[in-house]
C-alpha cells in the first residue's frame, strides 16, 4: 500500500508543470533538503510568505511541488505589499499573475498606514509578521514557511556582530530554523542554501523576479553588511570554517540555555490562563549570572507579550538592575508591565487598547 501510495505521489509532481525543472539535479537535491524539513513534524495547513525575491519564489515553487506531490490543498501564498516604494503595488500584481501561470493562487494585503509618518523597514517588517499571524488564526493553519537562506544568516551573524550582540544573539537567527511562537511553527527550510541556489531556482523555473534597489543601497547596514561579506570571500572567507566555528558558538549557547530554563522552572511561576497570562519571578530567579538572568527575564517578557521579536537587550538589563538595587515600583517593555511587589516581581501583558 505504501509503494502503490509513493507511485501515486510521484506520478502527480511528474504529470505537474514542474516537472521538467524537479528533475533537474541541482534543484532536486534542494528540494529533497526543504521536503525532509517539512515532513520533521505534522504541520497543519501552510503559509507560504512570497516577497518576490528570488529566495521567496524558490520556497513558493517547493512549496508548490509538496503540495502537488502530497495533494495537500491546504497551502495558502501570501504577499504584502509594503508601499514602500513607488512601484510596488504594480511590482504586486505582476507577482500574482506568474504565480497564477503556475497554478499559484497568491493573496495580496496592502499595508494602508493611518499616519503620514514614514514607513521605515523595522515597522514593516512587524507589521508583515502581524499580518502572517492573523491569517494563520483565520485559516486555521499552524505554518509560516519564509524563504531566508544562508546569506541571511551570515549577515544576521555580522550585523549583531557590529551591534556588540551577545552569544544567543549571534547564534540566534540560524537557531531559527524551526521554531514556535504564538502556537505558529516558523520555518524557514532553505537555511543551507545560498542567495546564489535560489536565483538559479527562480531562473530555471519562474523566469522572473522582483529586484529591490533597497538590497544595494549602502544606506542600509545590511546592504553595507553584505558588500563587506562579498569583500571577505574575495580575501578567504571559507564558509566551511566559518560553519565550523558557528557550531562551537551552538554549543555553547546549548550549554546556557540548559541553566536558563533551569532557573524559569525553579524560581518563576507562569499562570496558564490565555485572557489574563502572569508570571511571578521570586527573588531567587536574580541570584543566578548575568547572562541566565538577562535570558531568563527576556524570554519570560516574550511569552507573556506574545510578540515574535523579543525585548531590547538594552532595555531588559535596565530594569534588571533596578530590580536588584530596589528602586523598581512599576514600569513597562516589550508589551508587558514589569511591577515590584514586596520579594517577588508580577509581568502582566500591557493593555494596549
Amino acid at each position: 500500500m505504501k509503494k502503490k501510495s509513493l507511485s501515486v505521489k510521484r506520478k502527480n509532481l511528474k504529470n505537474s508543470i514542474f516537472s521538467p525543472q524537479i528533475r533537474n539535479k541541482r534543484i532536486k537535491k534542494i528540494y529533497e533538503r526543504f521536503e525532509f524539513l517539512i515532513n520533521q513534524k505534522e504541520f497543519k495547513g501552510y503559509l507560504v510568505a512570497v516577497s518576490g525575491g528570488a529566495d521567496s519564489l524558490a520556497l513558493a515553487y517547493f512549496s508548490k511541488c509538496y503540495q502537488i506531490k502530497n495533494k495537500n490543498k491546504n497551502f495558502h501564498y501570501v504577499h504584502v505589499d509594503h508601499k514602500l516604494r513607488d512601484t510596488s503595488s504594480n511590482e504586486a500584481q505582476t507577482l500574482k499573475k506568474i504565480l497564477k501561470k503556475f497554478k499559484i493562487e497568491c493573496k495580496i494585503i496592502t499595508w494602508k498606514k493611518k499616519t503620514n509618518t514614514k514607513k521605515t523597514q523595522s515597522e514593516s517588517r512587524d507589521y508583515r509578521f502581524k499580518v502572517f499571524k492573523d491569517f494563520c488564526k483565520t485559516k486555521k493553519i499552524n505554518t509560516l514557511l519564509l524563504g531566508h537562506h544562508f546569506d541571511d544568516f551570515q549577515e544576521n551573524f555580522f550585523i549583531r556582530l557590529l551591534r556588540g550582540s551577545g552569544l544567543k544573539g549571534l547564534v540566534s537567527f540560524y537557531n531559527y530554523r524551526n521554531l514556535q511562537r504564538n502556537n505558529i511553527y516558523i520555518v524557514r527550510p532553505l537555511l543551507d542554501f545560498s542567495k546564489e541556489d535560489l536565483l538559479y531556482v527562480t531562473k530555471n523555473t519562474f523566469n522572473f523576479h522582483i529586484d529591490d534597489p533597497s538590497n544595494r543601497s549602502l544606506e542600509y547596514l545590511r546592504s553595507r553588511v553584505r558588500f563587506m561579506i562579498n569583500n571577505l570571500k574575495k580575501n578567504g572567507l571559507d564558509e566551511k570554517k566559518f560553519k565550523m566555528t558557528f557550531e562551537n558558538l551552538i554549543s555553547s549557547n546549548n550549554s546556557i540555555e540548559f541553566f536558563v530554563q533551569k532557573n524559569i522552572s525553579e524560581n518563576s511561576y507562569i499562570s496558564p490562563s490565555k485572557n489574563n497570562k502572569r508570571a511571578l519571578l521570586t527573588s531567587k530567579f536574580f541570584g543566578s549570572t548575568d547572562e541566565i538572568i538577562l535570558r531568563s527575564f527576556t524570554k519570560i517578557l516574550q511569552d507573556i507579550s506574545g510578540r515574535y521579536f523579543p525585548a531590547r537587550g538594552k532595555g531588559v538589563s535596565r530594569i534588571i538592575n533596578q530590580i536588584k538595587q530596589k528602586s523598581l515600583t512599576k514600569t513597562t517593555l516589550g508589551g508587558c508591565v514589569i511591577e515590584k511587589l514586596e520579594n517577588s516581581v508580577v509581568i502582566s501583558k500591557e493593555n494596549t487598547k
